[in-house]
């Protein structure tokens, strides 16, 4: 029998959590408006908010690694956002992080180390977005940004000025900010600390366990092949496009613009920007007259057309096989596969933020009047953050254990648990919850009955005979009686006096959030009763990692007996 531990977290993980929910909060409130607004260096402005923030938060907990540790909860929460490009997001915040812990490791907590962490973190979102331009166009982009910088200078007589110095000069710039950043966060948390802005309090911080998870299912269909297919795909066609030496240029790179716009609508969305329109005619026109300042060709050049045409091709292909691999890399399977292999922490953590996050946006201002703010929202946060500490605290212990009874369809998982349930009933265990038959007709599985196990009644649960007034969902029609039925008996309020509550059975519906996911949902955050689940064998480590509880205990009807399963709920019931 397998056993899945759920260790509680520990403090660095638990504060970490909350740092991240806050600083995603923000990234999704500021980010969404500064890009809406299409402000320019957008990205510069998240950062240095960013930076106070943290910078703030490690002026109450100071704990090694939980920099790091929050930036890379905050990087994975992005990856729900609807936006098709997650990516880029993803690593660019995780970058600010990584630079900020590094600097803090070599220098120490003081200001210097502040100071110098924070001026690269916010250094790196100018890097990032160069970065991110020339993987899109080429490194013909620089020859494009030197023909423009040489045109510009002719034209003010600045002609012997080295274009490096106005790099120097963008770099000290945005080193300052950073500064700028990390000093008015080391300021900020020192006052909060000192209790000079504990006054400054925020709305009260809910965890809310309807959030969605990272390991919702999605409507999309998933696949790991197209994810590798998408990966490689975009590879070869940059190597094609490169060369524009061979027949292939005008195969293959066309051939996977047109898979994608056809499997992944949403990779277009970053096309309806008209920004994005302007950034491609203003390419194509400085390549078509200022490439001679390169070249040496007269002031049109046929050769700076082709290449700007080029880069724009580039650039379409890009956008589209990125749009296309961030969508596969949402896969649930993928993130399950991930998180399973030694990542249980940041599983946990995950869950933690995700259950604070709504509750948190809606704490906060109206975007509009966050920058306005900011002054008075970041002392508001590290109050509520002390706040939310609490509760993960609360919630990080006596989660409720779980044993899952799995197979393949139609093994006998339910003759099995109904066995189990028989023979607990004489040890003078008491259970809820409920079976379900299964209703056949000439070998062919026509529906389900509910069985209520506390007073032995039935009712039709679902049919595959169409019927207008039930709920349809794949190929059966579900009685909305029957589901009430099964709410009834899953109410905690029904649960109070019994040992167990069985739920037969836990598969697609409740992880898309459906079937009998709420009630699931209130047994494992407002009781301790030992459930027992049955679920498939092909899902039960998505089922086993949906929602927070305790230690997952895994009996397979295939090797496992009753009689270790009723031996399992006695040791766990110390009875």
């Amino acid at each position: 029998m397998d056993t899945i531990e759920v260790r509680p977290l520990n403090s660095l993980w638990l504060k970490a959590s909350v740092i991240g929910s806050f600083w995603a909060s923000v990234e999704i409130i500021l980010g969404s408006f500064l890009h809406n607004l299409k402000v320019p260096l957008s990205g510069t402005v998240l950062s240095f908010i960013s930076v106070y923030l943290l910078v703030a938060f490690l002026q109450i907990w100071q704990e090694k690694g939980l920099v790091i540790r929050a930036g890379l909860i905050c990087a994975l929460m992005k990856s729900i956002s609807p936006s098709a490009l997650i990516i880029g997001p993803m690593i660019g915040i995780f970058t600010e992080a990584l630079l900020l812990e590094i600097f803090i490791l070599l220098f120490g907590r003081n200001l210097t180390g502040y100071i110098t962490g924070g001026a690269f973190a916010v250094l790196s979102a100018l890097l990032h977005k160069f970065i991110s331009l020339l993987i899109m166009y080429g490194f013909d982009f620089v020859k494009i940004l030197n023909a423009l910088y040489q045109f510009a200078a002719k034209q003010i007589r600045l002609t012997d000025t080295d274009p490096i110095n106005l790099v120097i000069l963008i770099t000290v710039i945005y080193l300052a900010t950073g500064a700028l950043a990390a000093v008015t966060g080391y300021l900020t948390g020192r006052r909060y600390k000192n209790g000079g802005l504990k006054n400054s309090v925020g709305d009260e911080i809910r965890v809310e366990y309807d959030t969605k998870k990272p390991f919702e299912t999605q409507s999309h269909g998933y696949s790991v092949f197209y994810l590798f297919l998408n990966t490689a795909s975009l590879v070869i066609s940059l190597m094609i496009i490169n060369s524009a030496k061979t027949i292939f240029f005008w195969i293959l790179p066309p051939a996977y613009i047109l898979f994608c716009i056809l499997h992944y609508r949403s990779s277009l969305k970053r096309f309806r920007k008209l920004s994005l329109w302007i950034q491609f005619i203003l390419i194509t026109v400085i390549a078509a007259f200022l490439w001679n300042g390169i070249s040496g060709e007269g002031l049109f050049s046929m050769t700076g057309l082709t290449a700007g045409l080029k880069m724009i091709g580039r650039a379409v292909v890009v956008i589209i096989g990125f749009a296309a691999i961030s969508i596969e890399l949402k896969n649930p399977l993928i993130k399950s596969v991930l998180y399973g292999r030694g990542f249980a922490s940041l599983y946990q953590s995950l869950n933690f933020s995700f259950s604070a996050l709504g509750s948190i946006i809606s704490s906060m201002p109206e975007s509009r009047n966050f920058l306005k703010q900011t002054r008075k929202i970041i002392p508001g946060i590290l109050n509520q953050a002390e706040s939310l500490l609490e509760v993960f605290e609360k919630e990080n212990t006596g989660r409720p254990p779980v044993i899952i009874i799995t197979g393949d369809i139609r093994q006998g998982k339910t003759t099995f648990l109904k066995r189990v349930t028989e023979d607990l009933l004489k040890e003078n265990i008491s259970l809820t919850g409920f079976l379900s038959i299964g209703i056949d007709r000439k070998g062919e599985r026509m529906g389900f009955e509910l069985y209520d196990l506390r007073n032995s009644s039935t009712i039709e649960l679902c049919t595959r005979v169409p019927s207008l007034e039930w709920v349809h969902y794949g190929s059966f029609y579900f009685n909305p009686e029957g589901l009430k039925k099964g709410y009834e008996i899953l109410d905690t309020e029904n649960l109070a006096d019994m040992d167990i509550v069985v739920i037969d059975e836990i598969g697609p519906l409740e992880l898309n959030n459906k079937g009998w996911n709420r009630s699931i949902e209130a047994i494992c955050n407002n009781t301790q009763i030992l459930q027992v689940w049955v679920v498939r064998r092909s899902i039960t480590r998505l089922v086993a990692r949906k929602w927070k509880t305790g230690d997952i205990h895994i009996a397979d009807i295939s090797t496992d007996t009753t009689v270790d399963v009723v031996q399992l709920v006695k040791e766990l019931l110390n009875r």
